[in-house]
């Protein structure tokens, strides 16, 4: 039985009625051009499900079907979607796509977040003798979202590695045939994390098993742009290279690099991964590793590395490297000449500016 795939658009806890509202979810934000949550539909449809459900809330249902209906392949998996009223957290997601997946085996993916290596890997762990659940746990800084002591000891999380403390849940969980309907009704912490002990004593009360395997990088973004640059570099690692780089004009381009046919790319060094959108115009630039340049955005006479350029952005003459930034939809960064010399910024609400 081909396994199925579970999209879980969940709700950031820190937002809550008019400010949950009033945003996009997380999962719609650009990384390597494109949404998040169009990199985990590719993951899921490269391991071969047939079907995969879509599981939201009502407020963000619209957004994200208009957001998928662009990457929908004819003879790809296709798309259900479910959703609930208000906030939607894991537990939620799974019970509202158990039904649908009824006793195949699926993997669960939060929308907002990608894994650091392939899916195929733990895939193939669903086929054949398989444990119902393989959980996923990975290195995390904060200690609030370590696993808890009585957790960890049922992981035999110390069998893993003794030298890394501090692990955490992945936003992947796969699950053998049937599982789903046990772990759905299970109890559920705060926040919709998962209480593993719980859905271990379910499993092997049914006479099932767990796997667990420790993988080097998970990355999720909540609102945080250092989360969004390490999603974006994640991306990047996957880009395949443009086979029609525009003719040379003066460039220097070495590595993978993508750059769209109707960009315009003049007098520029191009060090991939890198992307370039279309309509774009990079000239006299540097363009570094791990660097995103959005649809429509203009550089001239600028360095950028590790970084994010939205849609429709400028970044001009700047006179000096811009490394590690997230700069916004239309925004315009630009060196400015007249005097008196000064600072003169117009930062919105919740921008993070750093000067040195």
């Amino acid at each position: 039985m081909d396994p199925k795939g579970i999209i879980v658009v969940a709700d950031d806890p820190s937002h809550s009625g008019s400010a949950r509202t009033c945003r996009r979810p997380e999962a719609l934000e650009q990384i390597a051009n494109r949404p998040i949550v169009h990199h985990v539909l590719e993951a899921l449809q490269s391991t071969g499900v047939d079907e995969i459900v879509v599981a939201t809330s009502v407020e963000f249902v619209a957004d994200i079907r208009d957001c998928l209906a662009a990457r929908e392949n004819p003879g790809g998996a296709r798309l259900r979607y479910v959703e609930q009223r208000g906030p939607l957290d894991l537990a939620g997601a799974l019970r509202l796509a158990a039904p649908i997946v009824g006793a195949a085996p699926c993997i669960a993916h939060l929308a907002s977040g990608l894994l650091g290596e392939s899916l195929a890997p733990f895939v193939v762990r669903l086929r054949g003798d398989s444990p119902d659940a393989v959980v996923i746990v990975h290195q995390v800084p904060a200690p609030d979202e370590h696993l808890s002591a009585a957790t960890q000891d049922m992981l035999h999380i110390a069998e893993l590695d003794p030298d890394r403390a501090g692990l955490g849940m992945a936003g992947v969980w796969l699950f053998g045939p049937g599982a789903l309907r046990h772990v759905s009704t299970a109890t559920w912490g705060a926040g919709g994390d998962v209480d593993l002990t719980m859905v271990a004593e379910r499993i092997t009360t049914a006479g099932g098993s767990f796997d667990v395997r420790l993988i080097d990088a998970w990355r999720r973004y909540a609102g945080d742009p250092l989360d969004l640059l390490e999603l974006n570099r994640i991306a990047l690692d996957r880009l395949a290279t443009n086979r029609h780089l525009p003719t040379n004009h003066g460039n220097r381009i070495e590595g993978r690099v993508s750059i769209h046919e109707s960009a315009r790319v003049r007098g520029s060094v191009i060090v991939g991964p890198t992307v370039i959108g279309p309509s774009a115009s990079v000239t006299d630039a540097y363009i570094g590793p791990y660097t995103s340049i959005g649809a429509g955005a203009r550089v001239e006479g600028a360095e950028i590395e590790r970084s994010i350029i939205s849609a429709g952005a400028s970044i001009m003459h700047v006179g000096g490297r811009l490394v590690a930034s997230v700069v916004g939809r239309d925004a315009r960064i630009f060196r400015d000449f007249s005097l008196p010399r000064a600072l003169r910024l117009r930062i919105g609400a919740g921008t993070e500016v750093a000067l040195y």
